[in-house]
């Protein structure tokens, strides 16, 4: 069952007050608020997104024999509400997924999740559960992952207009500069924005262009990298000199932004695996993916199954936490498109469109490592956010400034 977003806390079953029998990991199951065969779950699909993601919850009730109730939220609803009501002692819903591992951490060494381990087997995950393990105890479990390849276009526009995929940084400027000249085009990059993400996404590629690019971005996640590191400036200038040339658009809802694209007024979107979903996408056989030329790395972020500990169903949970990452869970999703599963036991001839099932192959010719910001999280994500936000709207800002109050905000986030 599909249902609208409702106020953090205030979802029928998912607040921790009620008179169910606790479990050994502080939950419950059973007790009032939504009835023991009711689960709730919220994350941040929405649109045709949150359409397929009801299959897979289809799936899963018939699989546990119970039902569902999907309650979509935006990014900051999800970070801001959720930690509100774990403070509070009150789950916002039986299963929250959540994007970010470095949150799932904090939220597990605050003692507001439930381990959940035991609901996947990390053989036959492409990621490893080290990301969300506290103490030992695994409290998270591996779903969807959103790569981030590189500008998705339509081979439409390209064939129409004589332009071709570049193979070097050069042959990516002149493609810019041929697409400024095409009539319609109101600049050649869409510049996607709601939180200053996906900006986040397409700077995060100019870091791993640089030179050792992909061990930089994993440098800066571990600590071993500092935003001092002239790799980081270098970068913040090559994007500012394609501000100066004026090839990145207005910022817009990085959704609406979409329609932009599509219409062919911004023909290039640095955008994730999820683009072939996306409600403004009519045709997903017209879509083309190519890398920024010199990245060394892919960016990858994970959207991971938590059980708060405050939930009257944790048993419950667990049991639907599992079949939802299973290989026949994922596949639901992966059968509609716009879905990179988790689960490697999931198979290739799931791939509906063939441009989904070229995505492995991108990411296997470069080092496919962990979005930056997911994974350092606050406070470096909210100022990673709010300087790339600030970027575009005055792109003269010193490149220092930026890398200054990025650097402060890096060590604060490493420190706490």
């Amino acid at each position: 069952m599909l249902a609208t977003t409702g106020l953090a806390g205030c979802l029928g079953g998912g607040g921790g007050d009620g008179d169910g029998d606790a479990t050994e990991d502080g939950g419950s199951d059973g007790g009032s608020g939504g009835g023991a065969s009711t689960l709730e779950v919220t994350g941040v699909w929405s649109g045709e997104e949150q359409s397929s993601f009801g299959e897979v919850m289809s799936y899963v009730e018939e699989e546990t024999g119970v039902e569902i109730e999907y309650f979509p939220r935006d990014t900051d609803s999800l970070l801001t509400g959720t930690l509100m009501d774990y403070e509070s002692g009150v789950a916002s819903a039986d299963i929250v997924v959540m994007p970010s591992p470095a949150r799932i951490v904090s939220d597990a060494q605050n003692g507001h999740l439930a381990p959940v381990g035991d609901a996947w087997d990390p053989d036959n995950f492409a990621v490893d559960p080290s990301r969300v393990t506290v103490d030992g105890e695994v409290y998270a479990a591996p779903f969807k992952m959103d790569l981030k390849p590189g500008f998705w276009y339509r081979e439409s526009f390209f064939e129409e207009h004589g332009l071709s995929e570049p193979s070097n940084y050069e042959e990516f400027r002149s493609l810019l500069d041929s697409i400024s000249s095409v009539e319609g085009v109101d600049a050649p990059i869409a510049s996607g924005n709601g939180t200053g993400w996906p900006l986040s996404d397409l700077m995060e590629a100019f870091f791993m262009r640089q030179e050792n690019g992909a061990e930089l971005q994993q440098n800066l996640i571990s600590g071993d990298a500092s935003f001092t590191d002239d790799r980081v400036a270098a970068a913040f200038d090559e994007v500012k000199e394609l501000h100066d040339e004026g090839y990145f658009s207005q910022m817009r809802d990085f959704g609406v932004q979409y329609e932009y694209f599509w219409d062919g007024s911004t023909p290039l979107y640095f955008m994730g695996s999820f683009t072939t979903a996306q409600d403004a996408v009519e045709d997903v056989s017209d879509l083309g993916v190519f890398r920024l030329p010199g990245v060394e790395g892919i960016a990858s972020s994970v959207n991971w199954f938590t059980v708060p500990k405050y939930s009257e169903k944790v048993d419950t949970a667990r049991d639907a936490l599992s079949s939802f990452v299973s290989a026949e869970g994922q596949r639901q999703w992966v059968e509609l498109g716009g879905f990179v599963p988790s689960n490697t036991q999931v198979p290739t001839d799931a791939y509906q469109s063939e441009v989904m099932s070229q995505l492995p192959q991108l990411a296997d010719e470069v080092t496919v490592v962990p979005d930056l910001d997911d994974a350092l999280g606050n406070p470096f994500q909210q100022e990673f956010w709010s300087q790339l936000k600030g970027l575009w709207a005055s792109p003269d800002t010193p490149t220092s400034e930026i890398v200054s109050a990025l650097d402060e905000a890096h060590e604060n986030t490493l420190d706490a």
